[in-house]
């Protein structure tokens, strides 16, 4: 009986909320961002030389440019990583796992912007565009989703197993699962967006 008046007492002290949760997010978008930039800015020159021929060759379309086959790859990747982060939801340690999924997505698109901009100098600001608009932005608006709900059904979950509150997660689950068939069907639209639309984008403004 103590035990569960300690607990629920912890539970009180934490403040989290849908709107901190969102806040938590938004700061956390930011400040990945800007660390992925700091960090291609801090690494070695052969280092950096590596990462900014990887960066160029995402900016040429080949010929043999198979878009099936690439489509096939990027609808793979994108419902694993919508499916993991989902999953993770589903668990007690979803919280912490889906913030570091979330904080490395974000990065990385720090990280190639500042491989862009050392790249093309002057002229990075329209490949930066091309990078970001439209598929990155949606990327990262759906992941940014998947993170805020699977969180808020980890909290959930750790509130029943912990705390003994009265919550129906069954009801929960139901929800949770009609967000992934929303997100994971956006999701398909946004690999096809980048396989077929992108690089349209980059042979008619690259060239600029």
């Amino acid at each position: 009986m103590r035990m569960n008046l300690k607990r629920k007492r912890v539970l009180k002290k934490v403040k989290f909320t849908s709107k901190n949760l969102f806040i938590f997010l938004i700061s956390l978008s930011i400040i990945s961002f800007i660390l992925g930039i700091v960090f291609f800015y801090i690494m070695s020159s052969s280092d950096r030389e590596t990462v900014n021929s990887v960066v160029i060759n995402s900016f040429k379309i080949k010929e043999s440019y198979d878009y099936l086959s690439i489509f096939k790859d990027t609808f793979l990747l994108n419902t694993y990583n919508t499916l993991l982060i989902w999953t993770l939801g589903i668990s007690v340690i979803g919280i912490l796992f889906n913030i570091i999924i979330y904080f490395y997505e974000l990065f990385s698109i720090g990280f190639t912007i500042g491989s862009i901009i050392e790249i093309y100098k002057t002229k990075s600001i329209l490949r930066i565009l091309i990078y970001l608009f439209p598929v990155k932005v949606l990327y990262v608006i759906i992941m940014f989703l998947l993170t805020y709900f699977s969180i808020k059904f980890s909290y959930k979950i750790i509130k029943v197993c912990f705390f003994n509150s009265n919550i129906n997660l069954k009801e929960c689950m139901k929800r949770y699962f009609k967000i992934l068939i929303v997100l994971w069907i956006i999701m398909i639209g946004i690999s096809l967006l980048e396989v077929f639309i992108n690089p349209i984008l980059i042979k008619t403004f690259t060239k600029l």
